[in-house]
């Protein structure tokens, strides 16, 4: 019988052993590979990267363009047979089912731009243009994608760390209810049924509030799995345990102020738009002038059951050999339909040059709040920290004062919400911080912090 139960226990501890194994394994993210697993699982830049490819086979068709085109036709089919010269034939060419027998006839075009009055160049510069576009087109939505997360896991740590505070604060509440009912029932006149009632009171809205904090921890959680590709349901965890403020290296504001502009992809993306405009108006003006181009290839045809004509002069469909090779000028003559594709390209180009300039003023704009708003939450944050440490010893003395027998409950009670006050200030505040960090790397378009992601 005992060895019964010894193995009994040694399989129970097996089990627990290797649900133990099991919970370690656990996947935890820290916030460095949530964003990259957000980067790789976006569909908003799986669709910039559809876009760019698109845009790199534009600049292809526009390389490809100077080449020229060309373009090879076969035909296959049955002819009637005919014999005879254009003088003198037995056969009648209404016999259309006559001796019928196969024929082929093929056709190759080599069409080669030889002068184009820089149609040619204006749309390769426009394409090449266009692909820039779009590489920064992603390289904006890649940053939104590294902000959204960012935003996702602090938002997640913060839920947390408030529902821990929370959970203290219900902890030392009902220890503070068992002992005053302790007390109670002894007979002590260090407290009363009032005290018990004001204690029960503020544990119900601390109860209350650890219900809302946990509430929004989970979808917090839930918001960045799926952000970062995590199945519905399945195991996952952030790494962190503790909202604390990111470690960051700040340069002055002049430093981003100098460069700053020149990193951000709406920047890249507005001065390869100008440049794209630029080169569509070129192209629209060489729309006025002719395209020389040099044509060659061969047709050939040929029919077993007709007679060859050997005669220059005489016609036939069916058997002929005819190498092609000239020069030839194409010239559109719409003048007044390619003005107005001139005019409408330039109120294009107006346009872009116009949102240029104003963007220039506006991401200067962008970095100098960014750049304020870090050093305001820094502020904070340590002004929320000497205020958390108060109200912790503010709880520490009431704790002790209570359970000395010589503390009033409305004293603790009211302790403990100036800690859960002070200590809640305290996290937003460091999440505010992160985040303006988060905000600030987006604004001078380089990552401020010490995450390494790429």
């Amino acid at each position: 019988m005992r060895n019964v139960q010894l193995l009994s226990a040694v399989i129970g501890l097996a089990f627990i052993g290797g649900g133990a194994a099991r919970a370690a394994e656990q996947p935890k993210y820290t916030l460095a590979e949530c964003v990259r697993a957000a980067l790789t699982n976006s569909p908003d830049l799986g669709a910039a990267a559809a876009d760019l490819a698109a845009a790199r086979a534009r600049l292809l068709q526009a390389k490809a363009g100077r080449y020229g085109d060309s373009t090879y036709t076969q035909l296959f089919g049955l002819v009637n047979e005919a014999h005879g010269s254009p003088v003198y034939s037995p056969d009648n060419k209404n016999d259309f089912f006559q001796g019928l027998g196969p024929f082929t006839r093929m056709e190759l075009e080599v069409n080669i731009p030889v002068w184009t009055f820089g149609k040619l160049d204006a749309a390769l510069e426009a394409a090449q243009q266009g692909l820039e576009s779009e590489r920064a087109r992603g390289d904006m939505r890649r940053a939104e994608v590294i902000l959204n997360t960012k935003q996702m896991y602090s938002g997640l740590l913060l839920a947390r760390q408030l529902s821990a505070v929370l959970h203290d604060m219900l902890d030392t509440m009902d220890k503070a209810i068992k002992k005053t009912e302790e007390r109670l029932e002894t007979g002590s006149s260090a407290v009363t049924e009032i005290d018990l009632l004001k204690l029960r009171i503020g544990r119900a809205k601390f109860a209350k509030g650890v219900l809302q904090v946990d509430a929004s921890e989970g979808l917090a959680r839930s918001a960045l799995a799926r952000a970062i590709g995590i199945p519905e349901g399945a195991d996952f965890d952030i790494a962190d345990r503790k909202l604390a403020p990111l470690e960051a290296h700040i340069d002055p504001l002049e430093t981003y102020l100098a460069g700053g502009v020149e990193n951000r992809p709406e920047w890249r993306q507005l001065v390869s738009g100008v440049a794209a405009r630029s080169a569509q108006v070129k192209l629209e003006e060489a729309g006025y002038y002719p395209t020389v181009f040099f044509s060659t290839g061969i047709r050939y045809a040929v029919a077993g059951n007709r007679t060859e004509q050997t005669n220059p002069f005489a016609y036939d469909n069916f058997n002929f050999l005819q190498p092609v090779g000239v020069f030839g000028l194409r010239w559109d003559l719409n003048f007044f339909v390619q003005q107005a594709k001139v005019e409408q390209a330039r109120a294009e180009l107006e346009q872009v040059v116009a949102e240029r300039r104003s963007a220039a003023s506006g991401l200067l704009l962008d970095i100098r709040r960014a750049y304020s708003e870090v050093a305001q939450q820094r502020a904070t944050m340590g002004t929320a920290e000497q205020g958390r440490k108060a109200a912790r010893a503010l709880l520490i003395l009431s704790v002790s004062n209570f359970d000395l027998g010589i503390g009033e409950a409305e004293e603790l009670f009211k302790a403990l919400g100036a800690y859960t006050e002070a200590s809640s200030d305290y996290f937003r505040a460091v999440h505010d911080y992160n985040l303006a960090l988060a905000m600030l790397s987006k604004a001078v378009g380089k990552e401020v912090t010490n995450l390494a992601y790429e």
